[in-house]
């Protein structure tokens, strides 16, 4: 894999500055976007979306144990 390269032509000091830091192995934000592409890659890791879903997916509909009589209408 080859390092792409960005020119300080086209960006900023601060854009310089983030992608140097997200391409850096010794910094923070390289590695933590190793980790969350790594758990992305994992099929039994499971997003925060899926645990919450799968606490809801399969219960039964809300229905009330019980219901209030109507009164009945006679014509």
């Amino acid at each position: 894999m080859g390092v792409k390269k960005v020119s300080g032509k086209t960006h900023s000091k601060e854009q310089l500055d983030n992608w140097a830091n997200q391409n850096n192995p010794n910094n923070k934000a390289y590695k933590a976007n190793l980790d969350n592409h790594a758990n992305q890659m994992n099929p039994k890791k499971k997003t925060h979306g899926q645990i919450h879903n799968s606490q809801r997916r399969y219960k039964d509909q809300m229905m009330p144990d019980w219901a209030p009589d109507y009164i009945e209408y006679d014509d």
